[in-house]
């Protein structure tokens, strides 16, 4: 279970907020993703500095590119795409 600012969601993602600045749902929400990939997209959601994705596995990476597409969170597509070249 991850808690995550809802004000970080709203301006981090297009897809977990609603077009009207509202959360889709302030419930707990399933996602399909595995922890480790979900803790490593919310990070790119904070203004400090970005995840190392050298650190990770490769497999954890493209995973994270996939979630970052998915959810449309554009710094970590950013990122992803320069580390996945």
């Amino acid at each position: 279970m991850f808690r995550v600012h809802v004000k970080n969601l709203r301006s981090g993602s297009e897809v977990l907020a609603a077009p009207d600045g509202t959360l889709i749902t302030d419930e707990i929400t399933q996602l399909d993703e595995e922890a480790e990939v979900l803790e490593l997209l919310f990070e790119f959601m904070y203004p400090r500095p970005q995840p190392d994705l050298q650190t990770v596995k490769f497999r954890t990476a493209a995973a994270v590119a996939e979630a970052a597409e998915k959810y449309r969170v554009f710094p970590a597509l950013s990122v992803c795409r320069m580390y996945m070249r």
